[in-house]
């Protein structure tokens, strides 16, 4: 695909203010992740010996601790894909067409296995993946390796048993013992087959129908 280089270069023109916003809101959320990591380890080294922090509430401390971490993870790696892609400009847009990206959403299953990115949280012990079909009922919740970043659903339920082809999204639900530490939407690969700018934002209209915002794609390909 040709760029006229005047578009070019009003599009890297027009990039910049939103580069240094976004450099601004990742430098914030670091701040805030260090803000947390200081006033939770002051927290534990200030508690009362004869009152300590129940564990249930330490586990879910951890867990926010482990969710800021992960957001500032993935705003880096979102920086990334919308440099590789030419930023958030016309021509930049027109670049995610045709391309794969990974996002929450729904697959479709035609009886091949589908691969399910997963966002492993910190202390989990056990997970479960949750399966639902078109109709948004949960028709299979099955256990996976709580630290995997993917996991391959072959199409079966509970039992074992293959369900019908169609269209089925995913949630991992994370536990640790018998806490829940709470459940993320798992992200699939689906091409992209139109980009839309609506009341100033850009969404990727995905193969299957699905909408999501640029700041939802963790990986591209």
């Amino acid at each position: 695909m040709e760029i006229n280089p005047t578009t070019a270069a009003a599009t890297a023109a027009a990039a910049a203010p939103r580069s240094t916003d976004q450099a601004e809101s990742a430098g914030a959320l670091a701040a805030d992740f260090q803000t947390f990591l200081t006033l939770l380890t002051s927290q534990m080294r200030n508690q009362d010996p004869l009152k300590p922090m129940e564990s249930t509430e330490f586990v879910a401390q951890l867990a926010t601790f482990s969710g800021v971490e992960q957001q500032v993870r993935s705003n880096d790696r979102l920086d990334a894909i919308l440099e590789v892609l030419g930023g958030g400009g016309a021509a930049g847009l027109a670049q995610w067409i045709g391309r794969e990206v990974r996002a929450p959403g729904k697959a479709a299953f035609d009886g091949a296995p589908v691969e399910v990115g997963t966002t492993p949280v910190e202390g989990a012990t056990k997970a479960f993946l949750l399966v639902r079909n078109d109709f948004d009922q949960v028709v299979a919740r099955l256990p996976v390796d709580p630290a995997a970043e993917s996991v391959e659903w072959t199409g079966t339920d509970d039992m074992g048993t293959p369900l019908a082809h169609g269209r089925y999204s995913f949630a991992v639900e994370s536990f640790d013992g018998e806490t829940p530490l709470g459940t993320q939407a798992g992200t699939v690969f689906a091409a992209v087959k139109e980009v839309r700018i609506a009341d100033g934002q850009q969404m990727l209209v995905l193969e299957e129908g699905t909408r999501v915002g640029l700041d939802q794609v963790s990986a591209v390909r």
